[in-house]
């Protein structure tokens, strides 16, 4: 079987290290790796590829791709296989890697809300020029605890079920917002309700995080009347897509002190521009789309590859298949 391998991003954490292409091509020594960083080699490669490990391809690729019938994204995301439904006309195949990165951002998401509610901001920023803080925390910079809070999760995936179960831990109410309302409630969930009733899950809520898939009917989902709609103080975190939310109107919203925070791992632009206002704001914590980050990512994605891989070859059910009408 013909495998390519095309995963090269700007982003080092989500470019393959070559170490890991060793261990597939051991791992699955009858099975040909073609290996490349580069897009014209890759759109020479997938002409004779049957499987195609890989986050990126254009309309012309799949046109060439004759002989496909698989693809494995090694993110969640699968906005960069494009067009899905000349995928899905084809017969080919397409499963992700949700599920891998749940973990880290869960545990990142809870790190951004302990830094605001335990006031870290500003005694990091005392311990760094030696001052004992003790009076400063005090009425507004007062900390605060997480527990008899109000949480909504905005895509109750894999990762939202994550954040869910640990803010459960910290005495959290949850309520989920999620597409499929089939599958069963976690036990840590407090109630999950569809997107339509979005606006029900936001009235009275005091954490708001964004955990849902970039698709056309989440861009700009929340917009500044249902920022409006969050309790007053309220904290938003967003681990999804920039676009998902209005950022000027989040800006406002901090800016008159309605939201009351915010952490933030993913903006309209990345980077983000070194002028941009939410940089200086004090009750915001900014991470470079690095939620996800953590030193075992990648044996984690070719695990998973791997299983597939012996599934494919055996005629089994793929593990974590693309929808490609839902867009993921």
């Amino acid at each position: 079987m013909n495998i390519l391998i095309y995963i090269s991003w700007p982003v080092r954490a989500w470019s393959i290290p070559e170490a890991k292409v060793a261990v597939l091509r051991a791992r699955f020594p009858d099975h040909t790796f073609a290996y490349t960083v580069d897009l014209e080699a890759a759109a020479r490669a997938i002409v004779d590829a049957e499987v195609s490990f890989t986050p990126f391809l254009t309309p012309e690729m799949v046109d060439a791709a004759r002989r496909l019938r698989w693809v494995h994204s090694p993110a969640s995301a699968v906005e960069g296989l494009l067009p899905l439904a000349n995928l899905a006309a084809r017969g080919v195949t397409v499963t992700n890697s949700r599920g891998v990165q749940a973990v880290p951002m869960a545990e990142h998401v809870m790190g951004g809300l302990l830094v605001l509610a335990r006031r870290f901001d500003l005694t990091l920023a005392a311990q760094r020029d030696h001052r004992w803080v003790q009076n400063e925390l005090v009425d507004e910079s007062s900390p605060w605890t997480l527990r008899g809070r109000s949480m909504t999760i905005v895509g109750l995936g894999t990762i939202g079920v994550e954040i869910a179960r640990r803010a459960h831990a910290f005495g959290m109410r949850v309520t989920g917002v999620r597409r499929r309302l089939d599958q069963p409630r976690p036990s840590f969930v407090d109630r999950v309700i569809g997107p339509e009733h979005l606006d029900d899950a936001l009235t009275g809520c005091d954490v708001l995080v964004l955990s849902a898939p970039a698709v056309a009917a989440t861009q700009r989902m929340i917009d500044a009347e249902r920022i409006d709609a969050l309790n007053p103080g309220a904290i938003v975190v967003n681990v999804a897509r920039g676009q998902i939310i209005d950022e000027a109107a989040l800006c406002r919203a901090l800016e008159r002190r309605h939201v009351g925070g915010a952490v933030l791992d993913v903006f309209d632009r990345e980077p983000l521009p070194p002028a941009h206002p939410l940089w200086s704001m004090p009750n915001v914590v900014i991470t470079p789309h690095s939620s996800g980050f953590r030193s075992t990512h990648w044996d984690d994605v070719i695990d998973l590859f791997s299983d597939n891989v012996r599934r494919f070859s055996n005629g089994e059910p793929l593990r974590n298949l693309v929808d490609p009408a839902a867009g993921y």
